[in-house]
């Protein structure tokens, strides 16, 4: 029975990859909208049905024309539910990177039609937190949909529901869309002690701190580079209108390391990226200077914030070979 509906759900992806491919902008009509009686809409129908049989059995004009103008007025309100979500316009934006099992902040922005209100829209992913929301004609709306992330890498988003029942509940129309969201999920951080690549001489640690932060000597200040640490800005003056300069330090050489993917043999390869990624946030708390070693890539020691947001991508795109989608 299980093997039964796992393919019935393979199929059903493979049919909706097929009519609403992904895309990072999607226009919703008439292939991307479904539609189907709700259960009040149902109850509603059965109200209609004995109103006709009623009419028929007493022949009754009055109750003809009441059946008939409900009629009328559910076939109404499902041209409008309909339309409520016709030609709405949802497009993907850039969220920052975040650790897997995290929850990410996915910004979305709905753009309405020209002429054209959407009301009381239900948003959300898959057993995660749906937010409503409504959109005037002509304008946008952005909202930040929750998701929770399970893999490292180029965010695989699951498909987006949208949902509305309005005007009257009558009638449930919805879509399920796959937006490519431009986001990068970096591997779990696991913290455990650090372990350096053993040098030539016996046990002698290559690249083991002889010490910390703090006890480098200022050596002036220099133009700011994308990347510099806030905590490296001359704050005072950039208060003074000096501009936006970086405190330059004199780095302790003996605070220089490697993070060696080897030194973690025969560990699996998510255990250590997952190692790693913790090493590489311990190592740039504590103010080392710090290389990355990866199979077919290797960064030069270094330390600042654009430095640490660099090992940290590529660990999160290993074995991918590209960047973010």
């Amino acid at each position: 029975m299980t093997s039964l509906a796992s393919r019935w759900r393979a199929r059903w992806k493979r049919w909706l990859d097929r009519r609403i491919p992904p895309a990072p902008q999607v226009t919703l009509n008439h292939k991307s909208i479904f539609i189907l009686p709700t259960r009040t809409g149902l109850l509603f129908t059965l109200l209609l049905i004995v109103l006709l049989v009623t009419a028929i059995n007493y022949q009754n004009s009055l109750i003809y024309g009441l059946t008939f103008w409900l009629f009328s007025v559910s076939l109404a309100t499902m041209m409008f539910t309909f339309r409520n979500l016709s030609g709405l316009t949802l497009a993907a934006g850039r969220a920052y990177p975040c650790f897997a099992g995290d929850v990410i902040e996915l910004p979305l922005r709905l753009i309405a039609a020209p002429k054209r209100f959407h009301e009381a829209l239900l948003l959300g992913f898959p057993d995660n937190p749906a937010q409503l929301t409504d959109v005037d004609a002509a304008q946008t709306r952005t909202l930040a949909l929750s998701f929770r992330t399970h893999k490292r890498g180029p965010l695989q988003a699951e498909r987006l529901r949208l949902d509305s029942r309005f005007p009257l509940g009558l009638f449930n129309t919805w879509t399920w869309i796959k937006l490519d969201f431009n986001a990068l999920v970096y591997p779990k951080p696991e913290t455990v002690p650090f372990v350096f690549a053993a040098g030539e001489q016996g046990d002698k640690l290559v690249g083991a701190p002889s010490s910390v932060s703090g006890q480098q000597d200022f050596q002036g200040l220099r133009n700011y580079q994308p990347g510099d640490s806030m905590r490296q800005i001359a704050w005072k003056q950039l208060a003074r209108g000096k501009g936006l300069v970086s405190k330059d330090f004199d780095h302790d050489e003996g605070a220089t390391c490697w993070l060696d993917w080897d030194v973690l043999a025969p560990q699996s390869t998510e255990v250590r990226l997952s190692r790693l990624c913790g090493w590489v946030l311990q190592a740039h708390q504590l103010g080392w200077r710090y290389g990355l070693r990866l199979p077919g890539k290797e960064i030069a020691p270094d330390h600042s914030d654009g430095h640490r947001d660099r090992c940290l991508e590529a660990l999160a795109l290993y074995g991918f070979g590209g960047g973010a989608q």
